[in-house]
């Protein structure tokens, strides 16, 4: 008889690989602070529902954001080459509302189907024997390579492929170490992974790539449709030891309920493990 979807999830070990959100979290230098409200308080609900239901009251938090802060996944059309994306203008499908009437090949984030993906963790910083990557380190494909070799995976068609550098843990204690002296891909370490045609890449920073982030976007994203996730806690619950997994990323659960096109979505995310 064959294992249901449902009663692999039941009989995993589920690792939540997303950071919290909070007033004042790190978030790109360029993009607006998160912040949330109490819009509506218990004393003043319990006077508006009086006539109705009396004693009842409730409260409601509002929040304001970016949808690239904390953990999140970018699509394509988040980045553009010369102001097109897999080959298209992005210019007529902008609108303040969203993106509207997108060519098949370019999703907007509410159009991103379930991901359940074999995942591989390429733990960059067990390969080097330390615990955190040196400030700016940048990973070379050699580095991809034997930390694949090292760990017996191999990296394929349809794959997501998670990079640890070990600069999660500034995440909620340092901001300015977690936002400009991190550790991240190179150039030529995007092209190899686009060159194994993955559908996922995730990474345990913000900005993906050193010196500096624009080409390993590009390459990804714009070139090659390849989501990106970002802002991931690879350190959490011991996860250095596993090396291959599946993968199963809720932004499927979140992305329906953004009517407004968007470019990404703030996500919570999950990995599971036999």
């Amino acid at each position: 008889m064959n294992t249901t979807i449902a009663e692999t999830v039941r009989q995993a070990k589920v690792y939540d690989l997303g950071q919290p959100y909070w007033w004042g979290m790190p978030v790109h230098p360029a993009d607006p602070p998160f912040l949330i409200f109490l819009y509506r308080y218990h004393e003043h609900t319990q006077r508006l529902f009086e006539k109705i239901a009396p004693g009842f009251a409730d409260s409601i938090s509002l929040l304001s954001t970016s949808m690239h802060a904390g953990t999140h996944i970018d699509v394509p059309i988040h980045m553009s080459r010369n102001l097109k994306v897999l080959g298209h203008d992005i210019r007529p499908h902008q609108g303040d509302k969203g993106y509207q009437n997108l060519p098949p090949e370019l999703k907007s984030i509410d159009q991103v189907p379930p991901l359940v993906l074999r995942a591989v963790l390429l733990d960059i910083c067990a390969l080097k024997g330390v615990d955190l990557l040196p400030e700016r380190y940048g990973i070379t494909p050699e580095d991809l390579e034997a930390a694949a070799e090292r760990q017996g995976v191999s990296v394929g068609p349809g794959d997501c492929v998670l990079v640890r550098t070990g600069y999660s843990r500034y995440f909620e204690t340092d901001a300015d170490t977690y936002l400009r002296k991190f550790a991240g891909l190179i150039d030529s370490s995007a092209h190899w992974l686009a060159s194994r045609r993955i559908t996922l890449f995730g990474i345990d920073n913000l900005a993906i790539g050193v010196p500096k982030p624009f080409e390993c976007h590009n390459v990804l994203l714009t070139d090659n449709g390849i989501y990106v996730m970002k802002s991931l806690n690879l350190d959490r619950a011991r996860l250095t030891h596993l090396k291959e997994l599946s993968w199963l990323g809720e932004q499927y659960k979140v992305a329906p309920r953004l009517k407004a096109r968007s470019s990404g979505s703030d996500a919570g995310l999950h990995r599971e493990s036999d």
